[in-house]
């Protein structure tokens, strides 16, 4: 029985430090050249935005997509980084 609790503790402890893990993650891109930044959490939601003031060769329609699609691009990092760190808490170690 005493084995069973310390395995059950060293999953909860595991478990906890994971959601710890995936709610750390971070991911930035950058975009034209590095005149656009983005930085997204896990989930991949937008939380920092830096635009450089050298854009006077940038129309609006050009920097609206740049944002998308750097934003894109960070959210897939953060969503690979999430699926590297909760992959192992689902793995059962069935290959059927």
């Amino acid at each position: 029985m005493d084995a069973l609790v310390a395995r059950v503790r060293a999953q909860a402890d595991r478990f906890g430090d994971t959601l710890s893990a995936l709610a750390a993650i971070r991911a930035e891109a950058a975009g034209l050249d590095g005149r656009v930044r983005v930085e997204v959490d896990g989930d991949g939601r937008l939380t920092d935005l830096w635009i450089t003031e050298s854009l006077h060769d940038v129309d609006v329609r050009g920097l609206e997509q740049a944002i998308v699609d750097t934003a894109q691009r960070a959210a897939a990092t953060a969503a690979a980084e999430h699926a590297r760190l909760a992959g192992p808490l689902f793995d059962t170690g069935d290959t059927k």
